[in-house]
């Protein structure tokens, strides 16, 4: 008797919880009552709660970019240029694409001390329209840049950080995204260059290899 009384009450109060009312068993007073309001109330409550979490779990919007595993350190026109590389992971378009890259150095002042310094690298293009395939990002290091007072090989053995923030307007989301990086010197390729991402078939189509991103070959 125990066990079937507490059958009934446990499957009454799951079928108040979850809304479903078969109407096997009814309330009768008002103790009885302000239990099943409760219950209905708790109900309604925990899966509006679990709803919310789910969809703001999954539909938050994030950014799918792929960065290049390396940075290059090459000769770049009159003067020498960083360079990285990035794509988009989607088959959407990235739409307005914009990229900030800080440096920062631990320098040595005139005391002997050694201080964090925060440089905002000015970069060839910063920003373009969309971006459907790949983006060599380039930092070319002029008289403004400060590394232009250090060799290629100097600026490999810095203790140097790269961080990297992108935002581009995601047209699966309707909204902007953002994702950032980092990279360490220690991730330089010297007098290298990436290898082309892209060829032409016989038919003249241009064909994608996104296998490529990080690919570098020897300066011709």
């Amino acid at each position: 008797m125990f066990l079937y009384d507490f059958l009934n009450g446990f499957f009454f109060s799951a079928q108040t919880l979850t809304t479903v009312g078969y109407g096997g068993i009814a309330p009768h007073g008002v103790a009885s009552n302000m239990v099943a309001s409760f219950e209905a109330m708790l109900g309604l409550l925990s899966f509006s709660f679990i709803t919310g979490l789910l969809y703001g779990r999954f539909s938050k919007p994030k950014a799918a970019i792929r960065f290049s595993d390396n940075l290059v350190l090459r000769d770049f026109k009159e003067h020498k240029a960083l360079m990285f590389r990035l794509m988009n992971n989607r088959k959407t378009v990235m739409i307005e694409p914009e990229i900030k890259v800080t440096l920062v150095l631990n320098e040595e002042n005139k005391k002997g001390n050694y201080k964090r310094e925060f440089y905002e690298l000015r970069l060839e293009r910063d920003s373009i329209m969309y971006l459907p395939t790949i983006w060599t990002v380039v930092h070319e290091i002029s008289k403004e840049s400060p590394l232009y007072k250090y060799t290629k090989e100097q600026i490999k053995e810095m203790d140097g950080q790269v961080y990297i923030l992108l935002k581009y307007y995601e047209e699966s989301f309707g909204q902007k995204v953002y994702q950032a990086t980092s990279y360490n010197f220690s991730n330089l390729e010297i007098d290298m260059k990436y290898a082309s991402s892209s060829y032409f078939d016989e038919e003249g189509y241009t064909i994608l290899n996104h296998d490529k991103l990080s690919e570098v070959q020897k300066m011709d």
